[in-house]
């Protein structure tokens, strides 16, 4: 009975946030709500993945953010301005509609996309 339940409980777990982007900064998640991108505006760690796929411009802009860990489910993205904030690294590598990216006034060492090369001309 004892297992049953457990795996009951761990299939619902599982499934409850199969739909869900991790967002464990608590000031991304904060920011997301404010815009009205987080539905369930909770600060929770998770935002809906219906939520962000949707997102084309996200302006984050002096928000206090020092991870955008989830930013890469949100594929529909083309312009994003995270400056101003306290970022050691960003990870856009799967926002392959990203056109537009302004992540100056941070401490950036690590950008994974192909704005590297444009770093030069922020």
């Amino acid at each position: 009975m004892k297992f049953l339940f457990r795996l009951t409980f761990f299939f619902i777990f599982t499934f409850s946030h199969a739909q869900s982007v991790r967002i464990p900064d608590k000031n991304f998640e904060r920011a997301l709500i404010e815009k009205g991108i987080d539905s369930d505006k909770k600060v929770n760690g998770f935002v809906l993945s219906s939520d962000v796929k949707p997102v084309v411009f996200l302006s984050l802009y002096n928000k206090k953010i020092r991870s955008l860990e989830g930013i890469q489910a949100f594929t529909s993205l083309q312009y994003l301005d995270c400056r101003k904030n306290n970022l050691s690294a960003v990870d856009v590598s799967q926002n392959i509609a990203l056109t537009s990216f302004r992540k100056d006034v941070n401490n950036v060492i690590k950008t994974n996309n192909i704005f590297n090369l444009m770093a030069w001309f922020e």
